[in-house]
């Protein structure tokens, strides 16, 4: 997967990644923030409002599909500048909304450059480092979901005095002049188009293909971004201050780290069991403790243990599938992403969100991921 005769260091190549991801993790979670003001300023009914989270969820799968099938026959380089513009044309319109249409429409914009960027953005660092390294360059790229830090910060700070039209603009600027870094570091590159992809293959046989390791990851993304998505949703306990704030963002980042210390050492397999093997522990714990602070306990705890899945998931997708690997591994990833979307309806029709008691969904997702574990343990001995 390495390409020796790449021009750029891997720093460069990291950051040359990494500045999309990191904006693009700023609006997703921005519009979630935004979500009762955009109703209230657009006078959006609940269906109306459920439609805008389900038009994030869809575009991000079909950018994924669709610009990853384009990355894998035109090349990386080329779609992660298309990507870019892409994303600005998105966020412009959602600035500039005018009706609950245009909102839809600039929102999935938005979301279909979201999708691209990661399957993308994972699969160029990963065939430019080696293996010994990938997984800890995975684990920090992934670092760009503090977006969602910048975004809630955002909402504190500065939503009172700039509206929140100028919120999403005010990401266009940087992005603009990241995007002219990033093209210069992608003219230094040559041979980014996919070596081992002369043609386009049938869908049928790539399905055939690659269901195995399809499945594994897409079973992983949903299982794991579902327990985020929970958290993030549902941890009302979590005190609504600056410092809470920046520590629940923050948790995750030990979390990758460690992920991929484990990863290096022990493998994928080792490490998604050690998360499932915790995660169940600190859910049983969370529903069987008296303290009273324990779901604020479990709010701020979870994230260190989200990192592990988060950080270790680029690398490994990427390992595990062979031609159109940025299609793949980005589709296994965002499609994992819209079906984790679903889990706050899931337990609220459940009835576990009342007081906090989503300890015993979370534990179930462990117990799902401690099944998936073992076949990644398999699809890493193929390869």
């Amino acid at each position: 997967m390495g390409n020796p005769g790449s021009q750029s260091s891997p720093a460069r190549i990291y950051w040359t990644a990494f500045i999309g991801l990191l904006f693009d993790y700023y609006d997703l979670y921005l519009f979630v923030y935004l979500e009762k003001v955009l109703a209230g300023h657009f006078a959006l009914t609940p269906a109306a409002s459920n439609t805008l989270q389900f038009a994030g969820l869809a575009g991000v799968g079909l950018g994924a599909l669709g610009f990853g099938w384009l990355a894998d026959r035109f090349g990386r380089g080329r779609m992660m500048l298309a990507v870019f513009g892409v994303y600005v044309l998105g966020i412009a319109g959602l600035s500039l909304a005018w009706s609950f249409a245009s909102v839809l429409g600039f929102r999935l914009l938005a979301s279909l450059a979201l999708g691209a960027e990661w399957g993308i953005s994972h699969t160029y660092l990963a065939e430019r480092v080696d293996r010994t390294t990938r997984y800890r360059f995975a684990a920090l790229l992934q670092l760009a979901i503090l977006g969602g830090l910048l975004a809630a910060l955002a909402r504190i700070y500065l939503l009172p005095a700039w509206g929140w039209r100028w919120l999403f603009a005010a990401s266009i600027v940087p992005v603009a002049i990241l995007s002219l870094v990033r093209w210069r570091v992608l003219a230094a590159e040559t041979g980014n188009r996919m070596p081992d992809a002369p043609g386009a293959p049938g869908i049928w046989q790539l399905a055939i293909g690659n269901a195995v390791p399809f499945t594994v990851c897409f079973g992983i993304a949903s299982l794991t971004i579902a327990s985020g998505t929970i958290n993030v949703f549902y941890a009302k306990d979590l005190p609504q201050s600056v410092v809470y704030t920046v520590f629940f963002w923050c948790n995750v980042v030990p979390g990758m780290l460690a992920g991929a210390w484990v990863v290096r050492r022990q493998g994928v397999g080792r490490a998604l069991a050690i998360y499932a093997a915790a995660l169940i522990g600190l859910s049983v714990w969370a529903w069987t403790s008296p303290w009273p602070q324990r779901a604020l306990a479990f709010a701020l705890v979870l994230p260190l243990l989200n990192g592990i899945p988060f950080g270790l998931m680029g690398a490994f997708f990427n390992e595990v599938f062979g031609e159109y690997r940025t299609m793949l591994s980005g589709a296994a990833y965002n499609l994992g992403r819209i079906l984790a979307g679903f889990s706050p309806a899931l337990i609220t029709v459940l009835g576990l969100h009342q007081g906090g008691s989503y300890f015993l969904f979370t534990a179930a997702l462990g117990a799902g991921v401690l099944a998936l574990s073992i076949s990644a343990t398999r699809l890493t001995r193929w390869f």
